[in-house]
């Protein structure tokens, strides 16, 4: 065997061959899935054949090290999929124990549909700060608010990317949440230090959202009263609600506030959906537990009212594991050829001044965002390259993490085939290219980004150390 690798000497992939090979797979993904329709996990098992072949024949990278590579890249998120599993798990039993029908009706009777957005976006925004939670929040809020919506008549398109935006806010800044933590570990900066420095551009740009939503809300026409009140008696004559149905909702927020790992909680308020739908609305045990696998499917003979309760279940997510299985195998192979680093090689020569170092970093994440569709992936290579370069500019490296989550957590609603795209447009309901344009805070917060790059405003100086 020695032998053998000593004729055959492993390669290292050039920038050339590395910008060859990204391109072929974004054309592979684009044109699959925008070009053809297909579904997402196609193209990226093509792209794992290619890069496959890639490493084999071009490389001479043996077969085991690649395979190594993509099972290591997906024992990462293996958590995370129990996590996904358990989330769509909690959705069916809190649409069949009423919870989130409760939710939805106390929203048709308070919101109306001009305020309705810019509310959503504003409580979507605390909850996710509350729990540091993206997908807790659209898999629970989020929901109902996308019923509520449903009832007040307004483009689910529009709803579902306020609450994605409320979501992702918080997901950044929460310092309770996974990627907040990753992100102030991977550039070595203080936590608090990187919480505070992010607002200096998620915060402008959340706030300026904030009136687009309340501009395009004013503009939302509604449903009439009496297309809201058959909501309302349609949902109260399928369920037996009452305020107690609250209950797992506030159970799953003090859980979180209490620090509890993510897998009992949400499993424990799955449970409780379960139990609670046993007491509220007599369902038998088996029926309980065929919610959390199977989720919830309306029957109560109006349309409308069947597609605001037909949801979750464990099994509404087994496609989005698979998705996260290709997409990790992708990310993995990206690593193991050599690719990414070939690339940042060369980009560090546009890192000059402060304005090329910072839009240099984030656009390398928005790119590594798309392609390797891994926020994590986005967030780490980008840090590790460049990070020595703000340390050379005595630029603070609270900046280097905030730019690593402007280029990584707030962009993963955007991609189709990532984790978090997949993960929203199956929650939620709608297609992550149809609620896109209303995804603002990914278009905004690099326009922040910007400003803050050429004026100097936000940019922290690093402290000088004690010698």
């Amino acid at each position: 065997m020695s032998k053998e690798k000593a004729l055959v000497p492993e390669k290292k992939a050039s920038f050339g061959q590395a910008i060859l090979m990204f391109l072929i797979c974004v054309i592979i993904l684009s044109g699959c899935i925008i070009g053809l329709g297909q579904d997402v996990q196609i193209p990226l098992m093509l792209c794992c054949g290619a890069l496959l072949i890639f490493g084999l024949a071009a490389l001479k990278i043996p077969f085991t090290e690649l395979r190594d590579s993509m099972v290591e890249s997906v024992k990462t998120a293996i958590e995370v999929m129990l996590i996904i599993l358990l989330i769509g798990g909690t959705v069916g039993t809190w649409v069949a124990c009423g919870t989130v029908p409760e939710i939805i009706v106390l929203g048709l009777k308070i919101f109306s549909p001009t305020m309705f957005l810019p509310s959503i976006l504003i409580i979507c925004c605390i909850m996710s700060m509350v729990t540091g939670s993206s997908w807790t929040t659209m898999g629970t809020i989020g929901v109902a608010f996308m019923g509520v919506g449903l009832g007040l008549g307004v483009n689910p398109a529009m709803t579902a990317g306020c609450v994605a935006c409320g979501a992702f806010f918080g997901d950044k800044m929460s310092p309770m949440s996974d990627s907040t933590n990753y992100a102030a570990a991977v550039a070595e900066t203080d936590l608090y230090k990187h919480v505070k420095s992010m607002f200096f551009t998620t915060g402008p740009a959340t706030l300026v959202s904030l009136i687009i939503f309340f501009i395009i809300g004013r503009g939302q026409a509604g449903a009439d009263e009496g297309t809201i009140q058959a909501v309302i008696d349609g949902l109260s004559g399928a369920y037996n609600l009452n305020i107690a149905l609250l209950i797992p909702l506030i159970v799953m927020i003090v859980l979180i506030i209490l620090k509890v790992p993510a897998l009992p909680c949400i499993g424990l308020c799955a449970l409780l959906g379960a139990v609670f739908g046993m007491i509220f609305q007599h369902h038998s045990l088996a029926q309980a537990l065929t919610f959390l696998m199977s989720g919830h499917v309306g029957n109560t003979g109006l349309p409308d009212i069947d597609r605001i309760i037909t949801r979750g279940g464990m099994s509404s997510m087994y496609g989005t594991i698979g998705i996260m299985l290709w997409s990790l195998s992708m990310a993995g192979l990206f690593m193991r050829t050599g690719m990414v680093d070939a690339i940042m090689e060369k980009l560090k020569g546009l890192t000059k001044t402060r304005v090329g170092l910072i839009m240099t970093h984030l656009v390398t994440g928005y790119v590594l965002s798309f392609v390797a569709a891994d926020p994590y992936l986005a967030m780490i290579i980008p840090a590790r390259a460049f990070g020595p370069k703000y340390d050379e500019m005595g630029i603070d490296r609270c900046v280097t993490s905030r730019t690593c989550e402007d280029s990584g957590t707030l962009v993963c609603p955007m991609v189709p085939w990532g984790t978090s795209g997949v993960y929203t447009a199956a929650t939620l309901g709608v297609a992550t290219t149809s609620y896109l344009p209303f995804y603002t805070l990914g278009y905004i917060n690099p326009i922040f980004v910007l400003i803050c790059a050429i004026t100097g405003f936000g940019i922290f100086k690093a402290e000088k150390k004690a010698e």
